[in-house]
């Protein structure tokens, strides 16, 4: 009986992970990690409707941000776009915190969202911005990726998807448990 209950569990687990979608940082930016080709995922809500999964999405918002009239922008019904910084997502060297500049578009439609991601930048303490790619300027040595694509800091990167997919997994579970008419 407990052999059985833990197989179980197993494949159920097993089954949560393999639908999971994630995005993977590239010098290209956040690409979906099963298909580089596309910069966004689409997170599936059957039987939801396009007005649900925006209220969904926009009370999200609301609850997640301390001023969220200052990084959302919105197109009523359809779009929601989160222009924001995470401080001290990550590290560069030792005691050189940095804070995330970056910007989450949601497009909906029923049943559906269409999640893309962007790197906007890291900034430190002092305002030296860290792009995702070193330009042609031999003496910018500050940048996520080299110029042959090469990840400078595999720990920073690794940090920043973990954000990414970590604001995945909280919008899915803000939206599928979130209630249109809570009777209070």
């Amino acid at each position: 009986m407990i052999k059985n209950l833990i197989v179980f569990l197993l494949f159920l687990v097993t089954t949560v992970f393999a639908n999971a979608q994630s995005m993977k940082l590239t010098p290209n930016d956040f690409v979906d990690a099963a298909d580089e080709t596309k910069n966004y995922i689409v997170l599936n809500f059957a039987g939801k409707s396009q007005s649900d999964l925006y209220k969904a999405v926009l009370k999200f918002v609301n609850s997640y941000y301390n001023n969220p009239e200052k990084v959302a922008t919105k197109i009523e019904g359809e779009q929601i776009v989160v222009d924001a910084m995470a401080e001290k997502a990550t590290a560069w060297g030792r005691g050189n915190d940095l804070d995330f500049f970056y910007k989450i578009t949601i497009d909906f439609k029923d049943g559906r969202l269409r999640f893309s991601p962007n790197y906007k930048s890291l900034e430190n303490y002092n305002g030296i911005e860290y792009p995702l790619v070193k330009k042609s300027n031999l003496w910018v040595k500050t940048a996520l990726f080299n110029t042959d694509g090469k990840v400078r800091r595999e720990a920073a990167k690794q940090e920043l998807e973990k954000f990414i997919n970590n604001y995945i997994i909280a919008i899915t579970n803000s939206i599928n448990t979130s209630k249109s008419n809570d009777n209070w």
